[in-house]
């Protein structure tokens, strides 16, 4: 279940939306888009890196389709529904391919593209003791991202294991390996989005059992235009994607004014 991500400034989504048209220029006179360099993003020179973290509820750049254009756009990440407290803001791929009536009109028409630095995901699946097999964990999120009603059925609340002591799990970065800006699929719901989610590759895999639907740019263009969702799939190409740890947050003393004693 993703729930933070870090977001582009203002001018680097508009670098990734000029590079999503130069690709599309390229793809109407021959299949080589991949001649077309994408932009690559290192630390912003004027925007600290926790200034760009997003999380729901939070602004992001997001880049639609309107017309026979593409736009970027400020949507606020969730979506408020009346049976789930909190905001939704992750949509299960396997629910919005349904059709159904919370997605669908989104999936018709609004589906969008949400560029990003990196996404991250908490730990949930167990790193194997030796010898042993992987499995969820004990402490895993029963995010209720994606089914119709939001709600877990029966044989599944039956099926939960018991939870374990609280503790900090650890918390995974993953970013293009080139570089570059991932280009997460996501569904626009007014002024507001969800990113959609799909099951994880190789990488996600050993952190976490979902992960954000990051597409290449042939692919986000393609879930921009009205091509079929199910044909794009099919076709589906995992980005290589880096990750690393996250360091734990420092602790700080009750009182700062402890500080001063030592």
């Amino acid at each position: 279940m993703c729930h933070r991500f870090e977001m582009l400034n203002a001018e680097e989504a508009d670098a990734v939306l000029d590079w999503l048209r130069a690709v599309r220029r390229a793809l109407a006179v021959g299949p080589n888009a991949a001649a077309v360099a994408p932009p690559a993003f290192g630390h912003p020179a004027e925007v600290p890196f926790d200034a760009l973290d997003c999380y729901p509820g939070a602004e992001s750049s997001v880049i639609v389709a309107e017309e026979d254009n593409l736009a970027r756009v400020d949507l606020v990440w969730g979506v408020d529904v009346p049976w789930k407290r909190g905001l939704v803001f992750n949509a299960r791929i396997e629910s919005a391919l349904t059709r159904s009536d919370m997605w669908a009109e989104a999936m018709e028409r609004g589906r969008c593209i949400v560029p990003v630095r990196a996404f991250y995901e908490t730990q949930n699946v167990e790193v194997p003791e030796p010898g042993g097999v992987r499995g969820e964990s004990a402490g895993q999120d029963y995010d209720t991202e994606q089914g119709v009603l939001g709600v877990e059925s029966a044989r599944e609340a039956a099926a939960r294991p018991a939870p374990r002591a609280r503790g900090r799990r650890p918390q995974y970065r993953f970013a293009n390996a080139g570089g570059a800006a991932l280009l997460l699929a996501a569904l626009r719901l007014g002024d507001r989005f969800v990113l959609v989610t799909t099951e994880p590759d190789a990488v996600v895999g050993t952190v976490h059992n979902r992960m954000p639907l990051s597409l290449t740019a042939p692919e986000a263009l393609a879930w921009l235009s009205a091509a079929d969702a199910r044909k794009l799939l099919v076709r589906h190409v995992p980005v290589p994607l880096t990750v690393e740890e996250e360091p734990a947050p420092a602790k700080r003393p009750a009182d700062p004014d402890q500080l001063s004693l030592f």
